[in-house]
């Protein structure tokens, strides 16, 4: 399944479908591969059971704000009703899945649960870290932001990206900022360039302008290089 065919296949299904985002790299995702399968065999006609490359089809993962790998989605009738992170065993999906045929049979409407996180409070404008994410975005020269999430497996793998960009481009103003350790900071990076949140998120600002921003795998060192040294000649880049 991909982003394309996501709203015929899951969104307007007549059965319950339950999705798991994974990526080849993701080695507890490749465990849990044996375990999709039973689940497809053992609730056929009654769920559909749908895998999604986290890495391919980002507008899903970022819709439904998908932060570890594996994550397995469950809808119904056009709504997200549940969500299980990380690899879990076969019992609990199929408890899963049971409890919500039995409530299905019985008539109850699927109850939906939020696709993403709520938006993150405002920061006060004269806190510490509005005057840092100010500081940063009014660079003089290309700077370049990292938003990391430690306990996001796909935050992991991306920070590589970074790693690499800064090992290649030691001159290069840079910040990281990990979320769960700085998230004031966080929020106010993202009221002050007025750029929606996202982790893992990498963007090189300069003059108080975002000149490129990216998520997920999107990120990678030489896109971040070329941001950077078009930023630095031009202004403005698009990978």
């Amino acid at each position: 399944m991909t982003d394309a065919d996501f709203a015929a296949r899951v969104l307007q299904s007549p059965v319950p479908v339950l999705v798991d985002v994974w990526a080849a790299w993701c080695q507890p995702c490749v465990t849990l591969k044996p375990v999709m399968q039973r689940l497809a065999e053992s609730y056929s006609a009654r769920v559909t059971v749908l895998t999604l490359d986290a890495d391919t089809n980002l507008e899903t993962v970022t819709a439904f704000d998908v932060r570890a790998l594996p994550t397995v989605l469950l809808f119904d009738r056009g709504a997200l009703v549940a969500r299980l992170s990380g690899a879990q065993s076969l019992a609990t999906y199929g408890t899963l899945l049971d409890g919500h045929l039995a409530a299905r049979s019985a008539g109850q409407a699927p109850q939906a649960i939020p696709a993403a996180t709520p938006a993150p409070a405002a920061v006060p404008t004269d806190s510490p870290a509005m005057r840092e994410a100010r500081s940063l975005a009014a660079a003089s020269e290309p700077t370049v932001l990292f938003k990391h999430s430690a306990t996001c497996s796909i935050s992991i793998a991306v920070k590589r990206e970074y790693d690499a960009f800064v090992r290649q481009y030691p001159h290069v103003p840079t910040r990281l900022v990990v979320v769960q350790q700085e998230r004031p900071l966080s929020n106010a990076i993202a009221d002050v360039l007025q750029v929606r949140h996202e982790s893992p998120q990498a963007l090189v600002v300069k003059d108080g302008h975002v000149l490129w921003h990216a998520s997920h795998s999107r990120i990678t060192a030489e896109r971040v290089g070329a941001a950077v040294t078009a930023g630095g000649n031009a202004g403005v880049t698009a990978p």
